[in-house]
């Protein structure tokens, strides 16, 4: 039994292919000092022998994290921290935590949670997210007769008239003509669309 070669990178416990590397390793370069086996991060070095950029401040040789600064010489961020005594959580609105009231809470009427989008808690923004995909049903009058409505669309877009129906066979020509013989350009908008839509689905229900 031959034991299998690893890959060349420090860590990797994959096979290695013909190269040396292995499947997951395969394109990235190393680093150019001769014993090492750490990749490259930048000038063809890994981190440790200087392909990283180091600290500027004095004797120091931790990488640069920010501004050419290590993260011990880098600038502080200087965080509000809750007025309440005693606890060490950020401020978040009229300097107090969200456990003592500096969060905002869910604008619906009695609902104590905190909220998270919109003014409205996770709860009520997916029932809101819901109800207005439930309603974006037309908001069609509920007391009209749909064969009523839909012969004033037709009429409206000159496709029929009731005192003087136009009747298109199957051996004659389909482009409607209005009273002067005139052709008439029959366009729908999309409103129209879902509206014959609505109406056609009532006729025939």
């Amino acid at each position: 039994m031959t034991d299998t070669l690893l890959c060349f990178f420090n860590g990797c416990q994959n096979a290695a292919l013909s190269s040396g590397k292995c499947e997951a390793h395969k394109t990235r370069a190393r680093c150019m000092v001769a014993p090492c086996q750490n990749q490259t991060y930048a000038r063809n070095l890994c981190v440790k022998h200087g392909g990283k950029q180091k600290c500027i401040a004095d004797n120091c040789t931790a990488n640069a994290r920010s501004h050419g600064l290590c993260c011990k010489h880098g600038p502080k961020s200087i965080k509000t921290l809750c007025e309440v005594d005693g606890c060490t959580k950020v401020a978040h609105a009229r300097r107090r935590c969200v456990r003592h009231g500096g969060g905002r809470v869910c604008k619906v009427e009695t609902c104590a949670a905190y909220a998270r989008s919109a003014g409205l808690c996770c709860r009520h923004s997916y029932v809101q997210t819901e109800a207005t995909l439930a309603n974006k049903v037309y908001n069609y009058p509920a007391a009209c007769d749909p064969t009523d409505e839909l012969v004033a669309l037709l009429e409206e877009t000159s496709i029929l008239h009731v005192n003087n129906v136009i009747d298109v066979s199957n051996d004659s020509d389909c482009s409607s003509t209005a009273d002067d013989g005139n052709p008439v350009a029959v366009e729908f908008s999309n409103e129209d669309c879902d509206w014959l839509e609505y109406m056609i689905s009532n006729i025939v229900c």
